[in-house]
């Protein structure tokens, strides 16, 4: 089953030539266009939308944050991708604190986008390579992580599948990469939740910007 997208986004000759090339793939049935705010919350009430995507282009962090929160509440299915523009590990982890389900920059290539569509059409998140390069580098350096805050500590296996959570694999790819069932992913990413207390993949990549947990 394809997703159903929204693009709210600045300017319009952009956002309509993305929708054009979205139109060409096999992973998008319906694409809306909008530029103004108003519009964007009359399409979410009139009609189903899976998936939307905004970009700095349209507003400022503040109220990314803002509008974000307020989406969410009033379309707890809707899936959120961001489109950045550098922002850094903290404000990343507040937008997914806030409820987005995927980060890109302006360095996401079209392929990482449609990679990006792919993995929450399967439930997961994602984070674009140049934003995890930020936060394995953050992680890495950060001195100041207390073991204490893990309820039980992870095995090697539980987190080699958290990085790969962290870099928006779904279940299926994360079996195929380790040459494990889906059955036995799920089983450790149900351990993983358990152990860190979180409730879904979101939680897994705040926990593991929170704490330095990828070396």
């Amino acid at each position: 089953m394809k997703s159903n997208l929204i693009i709210f986004d600045q300017p319009l000759l952009y956002a309509e030539g993305l929708s054009r090339l979205l139109s060409q793939t096999t992973i998008i049935d319906q694409i809306q266009v909008c530029s103004c705010y108003l519009n964007l919350k009359e399409y979410l009430q009139a009609h189903h939308f899976d998936i939307l995507m905004f970009s700095s282009n349209i507003m400022m962090l503040s109220e990314i944050y803002q509008v974000t929160e307020e989406l969410r509440q009033n379309n707890p299915n809707l899936k959120i991708i961001i489109i950045g523009n550098d922002y850094d590990i903290a404000s990343i982890r507040k937008l997914f604190n806030k409820g987005i389900s995927g980060y890109l920059d302006k360095r996401s290539s079209f392929d990482e986008f449609t990679d990006c569509l792919k993995t929450l059409h399967n439930g997961d998140t994602f984070l674009c390579s140049h934003a995890k390069d930020q936060m394995i580098s953050f992680v890495s350096n950060n001195k100041n992580f207390d073991t204490s805050q893990i309820k039980e500590a992870l095995t090697k296996r539980e987190t080699e599948i958290l990085k790969l959570i962290c870099e928006g694999l779904s279940s299926k790819n994360i079996s195929e990469k380790l040459f494990i069932s889906i059955n036995t992913v799920e089983t450790h990413r149900k351990r993983i939740l358990s152990k860190l207390n979180v409730r879904n993949s979101v939680g897994i990549v705040k926990y593991a910007l929170e704490n330095n947990m990828i070396e």
